[in-house]
């Protein structure tokens, strides 16, 4: 997704902060994602309630597709971008586990 690299690492990020969401305990996720809400809207200051709730909602479903698919996996993704190799993008990503 994405029209520009920019935007794809955006992408991105924002896929890398709800893995790490979906790894909180259930009655934490909701603090950390209203904590990202709001740091996302410190960045994207002309957001309306339209946009918010999109992206509030791709979060939620991206949390739950997490955990669907990866429910015992607990590490945390510390960092992770797009690079080009050989004319193709591809993501470099690392991780960490942390102990309970």
């Amino acid at each position: 997704m994405g029209e520009t690299l920019e935007q794809r690492q955006s992408y991105l990020n924002a896929a890398c902060s709800a893995w790490n969401i979906a790894c909180n305990l259930p009655e934490v996720r909701k603090k950390r994602l209203d904590h990202y809400m709001r740091e996302y809207l410190k960045f994207n200051l002309n957001s309306d309630q339209e946009q918010l709730a999109r992206v509030r909602s791709n979060m939620e479903k991206l949390i739950e597709a997490k955990l669907k698919m990866f429910p015992h996996d607990l590490r945390q993704v510390v960092q992770a971008q797009i690079i080009n190799v050989g004319g193709q993008e591809r993501i470099e990503a690392a991780a960490m586990s942390v102990e309970p």
